[in-house]
């Protein structure tokens, strides 16, 4: 354990610690007492790159500190709480799009089936049956004889979709 103290830890401050077996120098980027941990930014090979290394202050051996860097340290940039809203509802969107993916109450050879289908077409669950460019619908056991369609003007979306779930069943060895 570490005897550091907050203190020790000034913002804007140049520092180099040694951990469990590497040496890390930087300047301190922020330092929160309740997790005991300390941010060190580290410059990279160009102004652009950089590392931020997130440090438990209880797992470093030694800790040296230099003077404070002779720039003050920059305020935050101000938060645009529209846009902040707009990526929320984006990865909400997505992540609402990946659930589902996933089949309800469905075989593990169903959801193979559908993951190989849908990586060449569109497709979406409906209870148990895997639905096929909105018109073609693949009822289980989920085999070649249990592909359908409502509509007889269909018949070649339909042979499209029989020639690919052969080949995927094949490809995932169940066939």
């Amino acid at each position: 354990m570490s005897d550091v103290a907050a203190p020790d830890f000034p913002v804007g401050c140049a520092v180099s610690v040694v951990t469990q077996g590497e040496q890390v120098e930087g300047e301190v980027f922020a330092f929160d007492s309740a997790s005991d941990t300390v941010l060190i930014h580290q410059r990279g090979s160009t102004p652009f790159h950089s590392n931020l290394r997130l440090l438990k202050v209880a797992y470093l051996k030694s800790v040296q500190t230099g003077a404070l860097a002779g720039r003050p340290v920059a305020p935050l940039p101000t938060v645009n709480a529209q846009r902040c809203k707009d990526r929320e509802a984006k990865a909400l969107q997505a992540a609402q799009a990946e659930a589902a993916k996933t089949g309800v109450g469905v075989s593990n050879e169903a959801q193979q089936v559908f993951d190989a289908l849908s990586k060449t077409m569109p497709c979406h669950w409906k209870q148990q049956n895997i639905v096929i460019l909105n018109e073609v619908e693949l009822s289980p056991p989920y085999g070649l004889d249990n592909c359908s369609t409502e509509h007889s003007h269909n018949v070649t979306t339909l042979e499209r979709v029989k020639k690919v779930l052969t080949a995927e069943r094949r490809r995932i060895g169940l066939d």
